[in-house]
């Protein structure tokens, strides 16, 4: 019983520079913002950064860190100034663009792992396939959206369109 406590505790964890019990310390904390805020944030920044660009993040690996729709602001730097803790994008080779965090310096280059991976990628992030670092990282708040009515008749339920 204890174990599985355990486990649930860890799930969940998003602990400082801790999440699930990989270290995040050298990633940017998610900034969130009104939409229009976000995307001039991000563009701004990447306009002023030497080797920035901004990309849209989507899947769930990176997980309570990044979420899908996360509008990312990434840096080509030298492969030799990466750390552990970074969120980097590389290239694998089935020729994907993937955001994960470097875990460990290895022999081969930079194992990576996703947040809601229980190992690490099997292939090493090396100056072939090193892309850029994750500088910024900004969510479109979507609590400000309108509430859409859908219902309008007394009596009638409400729900979703369509149903």
């Amino acid at each position: 019983m204890l174990m599985l406590s355990t486990a649930v505790s860890l799930a969940g964890e998003t602990n400082g520079a801790w999440i699930h019990g990989v270290y995040t310390g050298g990633s940017p904390e998610l900034v969130v913002t009104a939409e229009a805020d976000a995307w001039q944030r991000a563009t701004t920044m990447a306009e002023n950064t030497p080797n920035a660009f901004v990309l849209v993040g989507s899947g769930l690996s990176m997980h309570p860190l990044y979420r899908t729709g996360t509008i990312l602001v990434l840096r080509k730097l030298a492969y030799s100034e990466l750390k552990r803790g970074q969120t980097v994008l590389y290239r694998n080779k089935q020729q994907k663009i993937v955001a994960h965090l470097l875990v460990a310096k290895v022999r081969d280059g930079w194992r990576v792992q996703g947040l809601n991976n229980m190992t690490h990628d099997m292939e090493a992030v090396s100056p072939d396939n090193f892309v850029g670092i994750v500088i910024a990282a900004f969510r479109p708040d979507t609590t400000e959206r309108p509430m859409q009515l859908v219902a309008v008749r007394e009596g009638a339920k409400f729900g979703s369109p369509g149903r």
